[in-house]
């Protein structure tokens, strides 16, 4: 048999916020590894944001950091942090230009707890449930060491402005509810997957992705079978060769038996 690797993104894909991962995603990955085939993430998020129950499914390997970080088998192959002057300067705009900063390091991710707005605090308080030991204070840590970053808006106009000045360094993507995410330029999910499947190595032909957002564009169309999660928004999908159910509607599990990678 030949083996396949499928990549999987996380959020709107696998879990969703204040929501379990379907019983019958968490089945069929677990499947997919037992006939052989590898499963691995491939998430924006850094190592230290994935919760344990996500990894007590059981994965080869994972692309953090939106491409930052690469591993596989428990073997590091690649890593990136931004030179510390660089983030620490970051940092300190985003206070004076109102963003609400949320670093984020393969170790740690870094809130500021003087300023928690509710949007803000849901996100926090879900990050310091699931992962207590990698929750810092972004004001009172004294080394902040970070792969990317993300933020909140809260001055639309001088957030403008932040992202004018920044976007000749990072590929800066705005999400819903005026939430940025700040990947380092040369750095995708995409640019990740090169580099593992290189290393291990296998074919392109045999590469398969799961996502749901314009983050996993990149990806998807980088490898053979990019498939879009059926809960994307209309326009994604409209975007792609392949299209799902809903995360929590078989989409996962379905698709995986339709390229008959399970039974």
């Amino acid at each position: 048999m030949e083996k396949k690797i499928v990549f999987f993104d996380i959020d709107g894909t696998i879990y969703m916020y204040g929501e379990k991962v379907p019983k019958d995603t968490r089945c069929a990955i677990r499947e997919l590894r037992r006939r052989g085939h590898y499963a691995v993430l491939c998430t924006g998020r850094t190592k230290s944001m994935v919760y344990p129950e996500i990894y007590e499914i059981g994965f080869d390997g994972i692309i953090g950091g939106a491409g930052t970080y690469v591993e596989f088998q428990n073997r590091i192959l690649h890593q990136y942090n931004l030179p510390e002057s660089f983030s620490d300067k970051i940092i300190e705009d985003m206070f004076e230009s109102k963003i609400i900063p949320i670093p984020e390091g393969i170790e740690n991710i870094y809130f500021d707890l003087s300023n928690v707005p509710l949007r803000y605090k849901e996100i926090y308080e879900l990050y310091r449930d699931k992962v207590p030991k990698h929750v810092k204070n972004v004001r009172t840590s004294e080394r902040i060491v970070v792969s990317k970053l993300s933020g909140m808006l809260t001055d639309c106009e001088k957030g403008e402005k932040f992202i004018e000045k920044y976007q000749e360094y990072f590929n800066i993507i705005l999400h819903t509810q005026k939430f940025i995410e700040m990947i380092p330029n040369g750095y995708s999910k995409a640019v990740g997957i090169e580099r593992l499947i290189n290393a291990i190595p296998i074919g392109i032909e045999n590469t398969y992705a799961f996502g749901d957002g314009m983050n996993d564009y990149e990806m998807l169309r980088y490898v053979r079978y990019g498939v879009v999660m059926g809960n994307a928004a209309e326009e994604f999908k409209a975007k792609m060769t392949y299209v799902t159910e809903d995360y929590d509607k078989g989409g996962i599990s379905n698709a995986l038996r339709r390229f008959q990678l399970i039974d």
